[in-house]
């Protein structure tokens, strides 16, 4: 294929000119698709810090009726009894570049016959994993204030989620799994959790306040690399291709 422009005249071979709109066009698409997501990003964290702003909402029987996407993030207040029977723990959580475990333990919504887990904090991991954390149960009727996530999804599973029992309270997953907390909890597990706002009596575990996904400027710059490779390329192209008459 050749192009003459004025005494400027561009000589191009077909494979070449096909490999050079194929990755061009990728390159594109992947920086917008970059955008895209930096967008995503800042509608879901302004949700956040709007719901964030907005009065605690009691959980009770009739407000536990409401769809996740309408609650998510929200405080609340629920009032029950803590089951000290079946704490949850979640292994292989990162925080500030440290490994360790969330601590998750049933709460039983008063006057409901529904139950919630509880994220009381992160700890860091020990020396030996064969240590069982020292987890105090929490007695009689409590009155909590937390925040409304999604239950975690992350985690390593390598087939079929296994429950490893510690103690006779306490069970390590690798992978938080619905299916699998309702069946060793044997109660009616809502589908999400509630954050402590303020630890109760775990002093030493570390309640993390961030925002729900990572702040928006790496997909700038992801964005930005892909259109410099578009462009890198696309001079790399018409140089290649260039002949002076």
């Amino acid at each position: 294929m050749k192009i003459s422009i004025y005494n400027i005249s561009f000589n191009y071979k077909l494979l070449p000119t096909l490999v050079f709109i194929i990755f061009f066009t990728l390159f594109i698409k992947l920086g917008f698709w970059q955008l895209d997501r930096a967008d995503q990003k800042k509608i879901i964290n302004m949700a956040f810090v709007d719901r964030q702003s907005q009065p605690p909402i009691p959980l009770n029987n009739e407000t536990i009726q409401m769809p996740i996407e309408d609650i998510i993030w929200h405080h609340v207040t629920i009032s029950g009894e803590f089951l000290n029977d079946k704490n949850i723990i979640l292994d292989n959580q990162v925080v500030q570049e440290k490994v360790g475990f969330l601590i998750y333990t049933p709460f039983k919504i008063l006057d409901s016959n529904r139950t919630i887990l509880v994220n009381r904090g992160w700890y860091p991991l020990s020396n030996s994993r064969n240590d069982v954390p020292n987890i105090p149960p929490i007695k009689g009727a409590q009155a909590i204030e937390g925040e409304i996530n999604q239950m975690p999804s992350s985690g390593i599973s390598l087939g079929k989620v296994v429950t490893e029992k510690l103690d006779e309270s306490s069970f390590r997953l690798q992978k938080m799994d619905y299916e699998v907390l309702c069946s060793l909890l044997g109660k009616d597990l809502m589908r999400y959790v509630v954050k402590l706002k303020k630890p109760i009596f775990d002093k030493t575990y570390i309640l993390d306040s961030g925002i729900p996904v990572p702040d928006s400027d790496k997909n700038y710059g992801y964005a930005f690399q892909w259109f410099a490779m578009a462009f890198t390329l696309f001079i790399i192209f018409i140089r290649l291709g260039l002949k002076k008459k």
